[in-house]
């Protein structure tokens, strides 16, 4: 404890929150409990709280005060304790979303319901997502639940006749990160189903869908959220997004040339007329294709903070029409078959 000092003051102090004091914590202020005609200095600035000094200044009826001058310390104390308080939190948000996310078989081996088997998988990917969201500085992008719900998805797909309609139900029709990369995830796992590729490369494309987007968590929100289009400086900053996705990728350990490739290929356009790199056709992976496809789709099908939503017909009439030269009509068609 720090020295006591008699302060012979009746001004310039004022009363604080006990509760927010934390065992191990630096505090920056001195600490006064008021007596008689005037304060004493219960703990000095620079102090550590162990738990014997945390149980003295958290008693239940002591009224801590700080001088008035100090009161900004106090308040980035507060700050620096309530972000610690929520990064704890949403740590053991995400601890159990991943192990949910991981043992998500279970479930589906006890649910009978196709379309409930569905429904709890979207409804999983959003907690997961939402919840690496939360804290994504501070977390490394866990794959391996990121893996599971890919192989849920793809099995799920491929084991029942799945149409777009069945999946148009119940996807979230408003633009959050986590609705849009389950989405996308979703209709690849469609495309997926229907090209002559092996069970474990159907994999490797959904888990791709999965991850496509998350560098857009290192673009300025107020970008993502413009309630009208972006102007060409604006646009330029939110391009990043697929290098970033990339960076965020490689740096949680993930190496698989397809997927990051596909990530690579999401936004690219068989004109040239894409991005990051411009490719045409050829230099575009077939991941790519597929997934620049099921990106279009979702964009358009959803509602934007600047256009409500097209309907899946019209999406894909506009598609038809205006993607020409841009998209892979295979795919594309693929899609407008599984409409019907």
């Amino acid at each position: 404890m720090g020295k006591v000092v008699k302060i012979f003051l009746n001004r310039g102090f004022v009363p604080v929150n006990n509760s927010i004091f934390k065992i191990g914590t630096k505090v920056d202020f001195d600490c006064y409990v008021q007596r008689f005609n005037g304060y004493f200095i219960l703990i000095e600035a620079g102090t550590i709280l162990d738990e014997k000094l945390h149980k003295l200044v958290t008693q239940k009826n002591l009224q801590i005060f700080i001088e008035n001058k100090s009161y900004k310390n106090y308040k980035i104390y507060v700050e620096k304790n309530r972000k610690k308080d929520n990064f704890e939190k949403n740590i053991l948000i995400l601890k159990e979303e991943i192990d949910k996310s991981l043992k998500i078989e279970k479930f589906l081996a006890e649910e009978t319901l196709f379309n409930e088997k569905l429904k709890y998988i979207y409804n999983q990917g959003k907690n997961l997502i939402n919840a690496w969201l939360l804290d994504k500085e501070k977390n490394i992008v866990p794959i391996d639940a990121f893996d599971s719900l890919a192989d849920s998805i793809v099995m799920l797909i491929y084991d029942n006749n799945v149409t777009l309609s069945n999946l148009t139900e119940f996807l979230a029709v408003k633009y959050t990160l986590a609705t849009h990369l389950l989405n996308v995830a979703f209709f690849t796992s469609l495309i997926a189903n229907q090209i002559d590729i092996d069970i474990m490369d159907k994999k490797k494309l959904v888990l791709s869908a999965l991850l496509h987007d998350i560098g857009k968590t290192e673009v300025d929100e107020s970008l993502l959220d413009k309630p009208d289009y972006l102007n060409e400086e604006e646009f330029e900053i939110v391009k990043k997004h697929v290098v970033e996705s990339i960076i965020i990728l490689k740096k949680a350990g993930l190496k698989d040339r397809l997927i990051i490739d596909g990530i690579r290929g999401h936004h690219e356009m068989l004109d040239g007329s894409g991005y990051p790199n411009g490719f045409k056709e050829i230099r575009i992976s077939e991941f790519g294709q597929i997934l620049a496809v099921c990106d279009v789709f979702d964009a358009l099908v959803t509602i934007k903070p600047y256009r409500g939503a097209y309907t899946t017909y019209n999406a894909l009439k506009l598609i038809n029409e205006e993607y020409k030269n841009k998209l892979n009509m295979k795919f594309v068609n693929i899609f407008i078959k599984l409409l019907k």
